[in-house]
């Protein structure tokens, strides 16, 4: 799946030793996608900043939390290049 939008915000965040950005992407103005990059994926970042138009490949990646229960679905990016 290729979600196209404009970079509204980056934010690194490490939870317990798992490093990780999330990039908020505005593929329109009435919706947002927050997508992960994790890994090595994180440099693929480096070239874009907010206001910038990507393009970003993603897996869709189902979780359930042990803790609560409560079930996600997470966008994991696996390629990102400029629209």
């Amino acid at each position: 799946m290729t979600i196209t939008g404009t970079i509204e915000s980056i934010e690194y965040r490490n939870t317990a030793g798992h490093e990780k950005k999330v990039v908020t992407l505005v593929p329109d103005h009435r919706q947002k996608a927050f997508v992960e990059f994790r890994g090595r994926r994180m440099d693929d970042l480096s070239p874009y900043k907010v206001n910038d138009e990507i393009q970003v490949s993603v897996t869709l990646e189902g979780k359930t939390s042990k803790n609560s229960g409560i079930q996600y679905n997470n966008l994991v990016a696996f390629a990102v290049e400029s629209a």
